[in-house]
């Protein structure tokens, strides 16, 4: 029989021990030793008390609807068991917690939860024995219930992900608690690949998925931390944290690389999993590229096997270059002006704003349509048309052109000043025509250009090497 000065005793007692836990177990502490193995078993001893108190709410129900006499006295030990059992969950949770590779808010509030229930199991107890209201009993049992509902979601989300209770729900159920989340989707932001940085987006949830936990804003293990841009540049440790362009002389990449079981490996394997093949591939051409906190995921070249990783986190076509620019579509009126005033127009793609035009003439450039598609015309082919020089240094109007080609005409080059600025200017062809040594001075200072057609100019050999050595990444091709 549980007298009421055991139900009381037993309150006391499971109180002032959850305050000696929760103050003496600090959770930015390390783990002893001898402690670990009874954190390890917290998932096993969770399991007890919650067996034993559905056990008792059972009984409680059955008690309740009168298909039950007797059992108070089993309900109260079962009580009085899970208290205690949850206690020592409890501590091996706290351990557990201590050995990090867990997100801080949701660890605390799991905490809260299971110290919360532990507490109500002893609770209960006393009110049964001492006040034994039926409504201020099943209000305790629905407060223990819906703790533990509550803690058993938190846990598996801590440790299998979001969603991991609702991903099978039925279609009623996920209608009320919603779609079960894509991890694959979810994880990095992708949606812009032009304007998101790679450590932004990819290589910060990397390292507060599994490093944070000890290297963050609240822990600072080693006197490392990485949970943000300004607290890994601060990092003044013996060893470089990140060599830029070389990601095997970083110290982030050695020590995740290290094989299981060797003392330096991060992380511990005793605080959570290793960190993947594909997330540890993403660091290193983060690295590889320079180890730039602002550069976009578009600004950096990516190999084939970045690529497959990425495109399995939802990451679409790369927009890139005039591709990524947000501009308007051209007006179909305007369009019918230029082609009226003898263009030639076509739309790079059906869905782009972009336009490609061709003119015979060096008219149909004076269009009263064309200083209102400035923005979206990239290519201009005038080849073999009457266009000058003068007429070639105002094309740094079209502020998005990629493509020009001015082959087969009588210009000599000295217009292609008027180009210098044109930030996406990509190819450009003089084939035919008067350009010399001079004009390709123009040139050199073009910082997208990536192919230049030179041959049958004035330009002499001496010129064009020098162009090719001012370029050496471009394109020269003078013919032969």
């Amino acid at each position: 029989m549980i007298t009421s000065r055991i139900a009381r005793w037993n309150l006391i007692a499971i109180s002032v021990l959850l305050l000696l836990f929760f103050f003496w177990i600090d959770p930015t502490g390390r783990t002893p030793g001898w402690a670990r193995f009874f954190a390890r078993a917290h998932p096993a001893l969770v399991h007890a008390p919650i067996g034993i108190l559905i056990f008792g709410l059972v009984l409680e129900f059955l008690k309740g609807v009168g298909w039950l006499k007797e059992g108070d006295n089993i309900i109260n030990i079962a009580l009085i068991l899970a208290s205690w059992g949850a206690l020592k969950s409890v501590a091996a949770g706290l351990w557990l917690g201590q050995m990090g590779g867990y997100p801080t808010e949701v660890l605390f509030l799991h905490k809260m939860i299971g110290m919360a229930i532990t507490l109500l199991a002893a609770i209960l107890l006393y009110v049964r024995v001492e006040m034994p209201k039926r409504s201020l009993v099943f209000a305790s049992w629905f407060c223990i219930l819906v703790g533990m509902t509550a803690a058993g979601e938190i846990g598996g989300k801590m440790t299998h992900g979001d969603g991991f209770s609702s991903e099978y729900a039925p279609g009623f159920v996920q209608a009320v608690i919603g779609d079960f989340p894509d991890p694959m989707s979810e994880r990095f932001d992708l949606s812009d690949a032009a304007m998101v940085s790679v450590f932004e987006s990819i290589v910060l949830p990397i390292l507060n998925e599994k490093c944070a936990s000890c290297h963050g804003a609240d822990r600072g293990k080693g006197r490392l931390r990485l949970h943000s841009e300004e607290a890994i540049s601060a990092h003044d440790g013996d060893e470089p944290l990140l060599v830029a362009g070389k990601p095997n002389e970083s110290l982030l990449i050695q020590r995740i690389t290290l094989p299981d079981g060797h003392e330096d490996q991060m992380p511990p394997p005793f605080n959570a999993k290793p960190i993947s093949h594909a997330d540890v591939e993403l660091l290193k051409w983060w690295i590889a590229n320079g180890a730039s906190f602002d550069q976009a995921i578009a600004e950096m070249d990516m190999s084939l096997n970045v690529r497959t990783i990425l495109s399995a986190y939802g990451l679409g076509a790369i927009r890139s270059g005039v591709f990524a620019l947000d501009v308007p579509m051209p007006d179909s009126l305007l369009v019918a002006q230029l082609e009226a005033d003898g263009a030639w127009v076509k739309n790079v793609a059906e869905s782009e704003p972009f336009l490609e035009i061709k003119c015979d003439d060096i008219a149909c450039l004076g269009s009263s349509a064309i200083d209102s598609l400035t923005q979206q015309i990239i290519s201009i082919d005038i080849s073999g048309s009457n266009v000058t020089d003068q007429e070639v240094s105002q094309m740094g109007r079209f502020q998005h052109l990629t493509r020009l080609d001015l082959s087969r005409t009588s210009i000599n080059g000295s217009g292609l000043s008027g180009l210098i600025n044109l930030e996406f200017l990509e190819y450009l062809n003089v084939y035919d025509t008067q350009t010399n040594d001079e004009a390709l001075e123009h040139i050199k200072p073009m910082k997208s250009i990536a192919a230049v057609y030179l041959w049958q100019t004035a330009a002499t050999p001496e010129g064009l090497e020098a162009l090719q050595n001012a370029l050496p990444n471009v394109e020269v091709n003078a013919g032969k």
